[in-house]
């Protein structure tokens, strides 16, 4: 899945300028104005009037030097604060999405054992249900097994692998799409792209668009809990991003996996053709997904 979001990426590297270069200067004029108010004026928006503007013969000199400002400092600032911002968004999609480095090994093992021991018993309560109700479920049979798998999926889509929820919501795309066409999804993923319709590439897209956001947003409320130490509420603010990009995040990363995978499920069997296999009508056979699996790969 590494793959995939790095291929939609390309498309979406020059809007890391609009996401955060731009929101940069919200960021620096909260921070200006957070250190003109202080703590004991949290509330008192009278300290913000006024320019720092002497008259008299400076008054030409003072106002060079806004102007200096505006047109020099201030971009330079808030193109800092941008990347900054992004630096935080990096370190939390790395967190999110990829294996932990190995300073966090362990806690990352604790966080794995976890939420799996969470997702076994829940595995386990709905297959449990499933030999109960036999293969004539009622109508509330049926409720309570989608209540039961609802539950087991709210953990993981498969046996968690992952500390973090997002990292097994992708990691789950390779191995439901392994399963069930036998296809590679590192290398099957560049050829299915290009067979792709140009809505479904869009989609796509705007999926991984929004992830980009979601996360930016959260790296946002990173990089404003410093602004507490001239401002207390900055605090709740930098809460309130953070957890509104978390929640932005969770939602984007379904989408994008849900996505992904229907480009297989309705694809895949374009993808083979087109690569020369003689597909019958339907959907993509494990024996022939591991015919195309082995063509992609070239015995690497």
């Amino acid at each position: 899945m590494n793959a995939v979001v790095a291929e939609l990426g390309r498309r979406y590297a020059e809007r890391w300028m609009t996401l955060l270069v731009l929101p940069g200067l919200l960021y620096v004029a909260g921070a200006a104005a957070a250190y003109r108010l202080g703590h004991a004026h949290w509330a008192d928006p009278g300290r913000l009037t006024g320019l720092p503007v002497s008259g008299g013969p400076a008054a030409g000199r003072g106002v060079s030097s806004v102007w200096l400002f505006v047109i020099v400092v201030l971009p330079l600032l808030s193109a800092a604060a941008g990347l900054a911002a992004r630096g935080a968004a990096a370190v939390l999609a790395r967190l999110w999405f990829e294996p932990w480095p190995g300073v966090l090994a362990g806690p990352a093992a604790r966080r794995t054992a976890a939420r799996a021991a969470r997702w076994t018993a829940a595995d386990a309560a709905y297959r449990e249900e499933l030999d109960r109700v036999g293969v004539r479920p009622s109508a509330a049979d049926s409720a309570r097994l989608n209540e039961l798998a609802a539950r087991r999926n709210a953990v993981a889509l498969r046996a968690p692998a992952h500390p973090v929820w997002a990292g097994d919501r992708l990691g789950a795309v390779d191995s439901r799409v392994w399963a069930w066409y036998r296809l590679d999804v590192v290398f099957a993923w560049p050829r299915l792209w290009l067979v792709l319709t140009d809505s479904e590439q869009n989609a796509l897209r705007t999926a991984r668009g929004e992830l980009d956001a979601s996360v930016a947003l959260a790296g946002w409320g990173v990089l404003t809990v410093p602004v507490a130490v001239w401002w207390w509420p900055a605090l709740p603010v930098a809460a309130a991003l953070f957890v509104a990009g978390l929640r932005r995040t969770r939602a984007a990363v379904d989408t994008l996996a849900h996505l992904t995978e229907a480009a297989f499920d309705l694809r895949g069997a374009a993808l083979a053709r087109e690569l020369g296999f003689d597909v019958p009508p339907g959907r993509l056979s494990p024996a022939l997904g591991t015919q195309v699996t082995a063509h992609l790969r070239k015995h690497a």
